[in-house]
């Protein structure tokens, strides 16, 4: 009976033992993921969110000036071979589809509620905006600023 019970506590202390090392070891992986993004969002300066405001600012003043296809025309997608790779200016075809959304929704006025950084290429700007002679109906738009090399490019969100 005695050597019984010594087999199972030496049992029990195994499972013991093995079980934090298991837990040890996933709480190390997905303490990585919030150090790979506070390294991004660590390297960021002030200037960074003045860029990606100016750029977020330029489009709708674009916009709320009537002039839709200088405003299509800042707009980039991710590359879809690589998401790492620099984002691609917008085609021909697709740039006809935003300036003909532009123009459903004329603009009157614009205002960044809210940017948030992540990483380098998952990052979002929430901009409210007021459609043209009305002065209460209101909408919302969001962007996808994405940073390649060092330079800001402003992508619509899906």
């Amino acid at each position: 009976m005695k050597r019984y019970n010594i087999v199972a506590i030496v049992a029990i202390c195994l499972l013991c033992l093995l079980s934090c090392t298991e837990r040890k070891g996933k709480q190390t992986e997905t303490a990585t993921i919030p150090t790979e993004l506070k390294s991004f969002t660590d390297g960021l300066v002030k200037e960074d969110t003045l860029a990606v405001q100016k750029l977020v600012n330029d489009y709708m003043t674009y916009v709320q000036n009537g002039e839709y296809a200088e405003a299509a025309a800042m707009l980039y997608k991710p590359d879809s071979t690589d998401i790492w790779n620099e984002p691609i200016p917008l085609s021909n075809e697709e740039m006809e589809k935003v300036i003909e959304t532009l123009k459903l929704f004329p603009v009157q006025s614009h205002e960044i509620k809210d940017i948030k950084f992540k990483t380098a290429i998952e990052n979002e700007v929430k901009c409210t905006f007021t459609i043209k002679g009305s002065q209460s109906i209101s909408s919302s738009i969001s962007f996808k600023p994405m940073n390649y090399l060092g330079g800001w490019r402003l992508c619509l969100s899906e």
